[in-house]
């Protein structure tokens, strides 16, 4: 009997050991559970060149608003809305009966007068012979001098009515000033004219074309030295999207910089100008000027999805002997899905890029490696 009940003593103690060692590794497997699966991803530094932002305005570098200079019904139009015109190209006819019937008048107005001032030459030649041998009165060889003279200011007079003439002829006939797009036109065949009043079309110059910005009178010294700097072009500093979001395939320079700064808001007008082959920008077209920061600078970069907001203040998780660790960090830009750090990180540290939402400041987390770094 003492031995069985050695024995049973002996095997309750074997069980309650059993028991002991499968708690215990049930809890050590609890406290493991505990720990998070977190993603990190190192601080990395790297040289940026960055880029700052401006609305911009597409605008023409010539553009002249076509009205008649002569009263007229207008006889013919000699192009198509929105064609590309040639300078010197005739655009536009008002009706030139009138100008040429005035013309041929003035041309018969002159000859009469060149005709009476030989008819007056003649004259005085003969007075001059006979006043050698005074044998006319002196009343007589004035009056002839007198009538050349009048008779020359009557040609010059019809000099010039002449010259009207041909003017109020040629003004009959629009030609393009220089080479580019004409708009829509304001008048048709028909139309009654006035001079000076009548609009009728507009052209503008569509190679190359101008583009307006505003930046703060803060930047002035910058972009005074990026327009008299010969590399501007070559390094590509101006650039542009368009509205669609593309990206034009062309580089700006600095044609003008606004003489007076903005009192109002502050800001100073420069106008770039844009190689404009394909003709895709038009006057008032909306779009963004990108501005490329001539020298590269050293920054700290971390994932966007790295960075909390909270309150207007931003923060970080960081990894740090199995903990994760909360720290406020001062931001920058943003570049193609990274923030700029200025403040609050080093490089090399660890910061949670996945599994944030599930740790807190002191949590316990278990790093996997992200392959993306």
């Amino acid at each position: 009997m003492k031995t069985n009940n050695t024995y049973h003593r002996y095997l309750s103690i074997l069980v309650l050991l059993g028991l002991c060692a499968v708690f215990s590794s049930c809890g050590e497997e609890k406290e493991e559970d505990e720990s998070t699966v977190v993603e990190t991803v190192k601080v990395r530094k790297a040289a940026v060149n960055f880029t700052q932002q401006y609305p911009a305005t597409v605008t023409a570098l010539e553009e002249v608003e076509l009205r008649a200079d002569v009263n007229g019904y207008v006889t013919r139009i000699n192009i198509e809305e929105g064609q590309r015109v040639k300078k010197g190209q005739l655009l536009y006819q008002i009706d030139q009966t009138r100008f040429a019937a005035r013309k041929e008048q003035a041309e018969s107005a002159l000859a009469i007068a060149k005709s009476n001032l030989e008819r007056a030459q003649r004259d005085l030649r003969r007075y001059e012979a006979l006043q050698e041998e005074d044998a006319i009165a002196g009343q007589i060889y004035d009056n002839a001098v007198t009538e050349v003279r009048n008779a020359e200011q009557e040609v010059a007079a019809a000099e010039a009515n002449l010259e009207n003439a041909r003017i109020d002829l040629q003004y009959a006939s629009i030609h393009a000033p220089f080479d580019g797009t004409i708009g829509f036109s304001q008048v048709r065949e028909g139309t009654l004219v006035q001079p000076g009043q009548t609009l009728l079309n507009t052209l503008s110059r569509d190679e190359p074309m101008g583009v307006d910005f505003f930046p703060e009178e803060r930047y002035l010294r910058k972009f005074t030295s990026l327009q008299f700097n010969e590399d501007t072009e070559a390094d590509s500093v101006f650039l542009l999207r368009l509205p669609d979001g593309q990206s034009y395939p062309f580089t700006g320079k600095i044609r003008i910089i606004d003489r007076a700064v903005d009192r109002n808001t502050g800001t100073i007008q420069i106008r770039l100008t844009f190689p404009n082959p394909e003709y895709l920008l038009r006057p008032g077209l909306s779009a963004t000027l990108i501005v490329k920061e001539e020298e590269s600078r050293e920054v700290l970069l971390v994932p966007e999805q790295a960075v909390q907001e909270q309150m207007g203040e931003f923060s970080v998780f960081i990894v740090e002997n199995g903990e994760a660790r909360q720290v406020k960090v001062q931001t920058g830009r943003k570049l193609e899905g990274e923030t700029v750090v200025l403040e609050g990180l080093e490089e090399g540290l660890e910061v949670i890029v996945k599994g944030i939402q599930r740790v807190s400041d002191g949590a316990a987390v278990r790093v996997e490696e992200n392959q993306r770094r």
